[in-house]
């Protein structure tokens, strides 16, 4: 039983005396290529920051919009889907500086990475963002995004018909309401004895006609659809680019190049190993390198 015990004490004691020989393997790796690890992703780093001067910049304007109303149909998901619609996107597509021959596909597939609609999840405002080359064009972008999205917020066919019909008669019975409270309203500045029912009738009047005026209003905005006036902001002259991100640049190129040359340097010190511990994998390394094309 001690023996037995003696044996697993001297397992367990390589074991460790083995981990340890391979961490002081890994420092010494480290130590002895500590400068390549360390400057070598600085520079590339750097490199990649000053190179990202050179790629083409992205500017994005935005401009944002009420579009919910009282009694209207119109809510601002409808309205964003219409902005990433393909009529839309045609209309637009010279202002993007698209070439007439694309094909309505081919237009979608461009803009659709050129331009964003989004609802405020409390506000229900819409927001429209464009991007371009310059801050120039970004901002026409989204003025002629907006110029082409009111006309077809306004109403048409049957709902169109319906609409105008009632605020027809919305606008009558106004006008001939109008005309009672006015002469109500006279009788009563006479100064002749009236009854109790024609003061409540005067009061019922201008309630009415109020509520009507209001009516009138919510038609006619309805069949007029969005225009320039329902615009929270206008479309912005952005001054800072969005893309390209250097700093993410940098420091990306800074990770890949120092987990490169860490593998590079591990692999490397890994082979060398094999070949010093034995001539049979010296040999397969030597026939690997054979069979690459840089193995010379």
């Amino acid at each position: 039983m001690q023996t037995t015990n003696n044996l697993l004490d001297s397992s367990e004691q390589a074991i460790r005396g083995e981990e340890a020989i391979d961490l002081l393997d890994l420092l010494v790796t480290l130590a002895e290529h500590w400068k390549l690890l360390i400057l070598g992703p600085i520079v590339v780093g750097l490199g990649a920051f000053a190179a990202s001067f050179a790629l083409p910049k992205t500017y994005v304007s935005t401009s944002t919009l009420t579009v919910e109303r009282p009694g209207s149909a119109l809510s601002a998901p409808v309205v964003a889907s219409m902005v990433l619609s393909a009529d839309v996107l045609q209309k637009v597509a010279p202002a993007a500086g698209l070439d007439s021959d694309l094909t309505a596909e081919e237009i979608r597939k461009r803009l659709s990475k050129r331009i964003s609609a989004t609802v405020g999840k409390q506000d229900k405002l819409l927001t429209l963002a464009t991007q371009a080359r310059s801050p120039e064009a970004a901002q026409k972008l989204n003025t002629t995004l907006l110029e082409t999205l009111y006309p077809l917020t306004q109403p048409k066919g049957l709902e169109k018909k319906q609409l105008e019909i009632q605020l027809t008669g919305e606008k009558k019975r106004f006008a001939e309401a109008s005309t009672l409270e006015l002469q109500t309203a006279a009788l009563l500045a006479s100064g002749k004895p009236v009854s109790e029912a024609t003061s409540r009738l005067y009061g019922e009047l201008l309630a009415a006609n109020s509520a009507r005026q209001r009516t009138i209003s919510e038609l006619e905005m309805r069949l007029e659809g969005l225009t320039s006036g329902d615009v929270v902001q206008q479309p912005t002259l952005p001054e800072q680019e969005i893309k390209p991100k250097k700093p993410m640049i940098a420091i990306g190129a800074a990770v890949f190049t120092g987990f490169v040359l860490l593998v590079f340097v591990f692999v490397r010190q890994a082979m060398r190993n094999a070949q010093e511990s034995s001539p049979e994998q010296a040999e397969k390394i030597a026939r690997i390198r054979r069979a690459l094309p840089f193995g010379a």
